[in-house]
């Protein structure tokens, strides 16, 4: 029976190590490299995991490899708010992950996770964004947490302007 081989069964010479022979070409993805900045300023959570007393969150910020985290707002309950600011080499990252927590003694509870595609954030336009991120927990809402975002593009152009780099997109085959 034919087998379908993955990229590096063919050559590593090709993107991604799940992309199949049959996979098709959809055309190319621009985007910006640079400096990335997050700042989660406050939430507005409707999930709460203490019975007695208040909530300690704090924020958990991924793009890539990189976590950050912010500092325990003690005794905020549902409504915390934040000053970190965290900054991101960012190269070809599109989504930025956030989870918001809730410290105690022995085990943080989970309040809930969030992610936000970056592209439309990550233009030549230096300029502070405010953003809404919708936090979920198992499926179901469980709050917003309200960030601000700023981006620096790398001058990697004629005359020092961004020069944005290209990616191939590829659409998988179906097969039945």
């Amino acid at each position: 029976f034919f087998k379908q081989k993955t990229a590096y069964e063919i050559g590593v010479r090709l993107v991604g190590s799940e992309m199949c022979i049959r996979d098709r070409y959809m055309g190319m993805q621009y985007f910006f490299t640079g400096k990335l900045v997050v700042r989660p300023t406050h939430a507005k959570l409707t999930r709460d995991t203490e019975f007695f007393g208040k909530m300690d969150p704090y924020v958990k910020v991924q793009l890539g490899e990189r976590i950050f985290r912010t500092r325990i707002h003690q005794e905020a309950g549902k409504t915390p708010s934040w000053t970190d600011a965290f900054q991101f080499a960012r190269k070809n990252e599109v989504v930025l992950h956030v989870q918001v927590c809730d410290e105690d003694l022995i085990t943080d509870d989970l309040v809930g996770t969030g992610k936000l595609s970056i592209a439309e954030y990550c233009t030549p336009e230096e300029e502070r964004k405010k953003v809404t991120v919708p936090i979920y927990y198992k499926g179901k809402p469980a709050g917003e947490l309200f960030m601000e975002i700023e981006f620096e593009p790398d001058k990697l152009g004629p005359g020092g302007k961004p020069k944005p780099v290209a990616l191939p997109i590829y659409q998988s085959a179906t097969i039945k």
